[in-house]
Order: C-alpha cells, then sequence, then structure tokens
C-alpha cells in the first residue's frame, strides 16, 4: 500500500491533473476499467468534462486525481462530453 501511495504521488508530480465534473456516479467505461491498476478499487475512477477518466487522489466535493493511462501511455477518454 505505501508503495502504490509514493507510486500515485510521483505521478502526480509528472502529470497533469483531472478534475470530475462527472463525479463518481458515472458508470466507468470497459476501456477506464482495463486500464485501472491492478487490485485498484474502481471507486477511484473520475471522470472529467471531456469524457477522460482519472484516478482521485482526494475526497472533496470536486475531487480531482491523475489522468487514468492505457498500457500505451494515452490517457483514456470515452469521446463524450460529460454534460
Amino acid at each position: 500500500m505505501r508503495r502504490q501511495l509514493i507510486l500515485v504521488t510521483a505521478l502526480v508530480a509528472l502529470t497533469g491533473c483531472v478534475e470530475a465534473t462527472g463525479g463518481r456516479s458515472a458508470q466507468p467505461s470497459a476501456a477506464a476499467l482495463a486500464a485501472l491498476p491492478q487490485g485498484m478499487n474502481p471507486g477511484f475512477l473520475i471522470r472529467d468534462s471531456n469524457g477522460c477518466w482519472g484516478l482521485a487522489l482526494e475526497a472533496s466535493a470536486t475531487p480531482t486525481g491523475i489522468p487514468l493511462r492505457d498500457a500505451t501511455g494515452q490517457q483514456v477518454c470515452d469521446g463524450d462530453a460529460v454534460t
């Protein structure tokens, strides 16, 4: 667990930030679930207004986190914007 926390902290320093507008209520897509790190609960997934997924790092009214990336390093996006 501690190793995962250190890894996530390092990733935050190296990547952008995702701010959830769709919140955690949006159902994760198959692509988002496939890119989720092994052992991580899907409850950490958040989705922004562009339809792109991220991993929540803070529990606030508007959660923010790091972009969810697939095996090729591309951010996982569903292509439909959140309204």
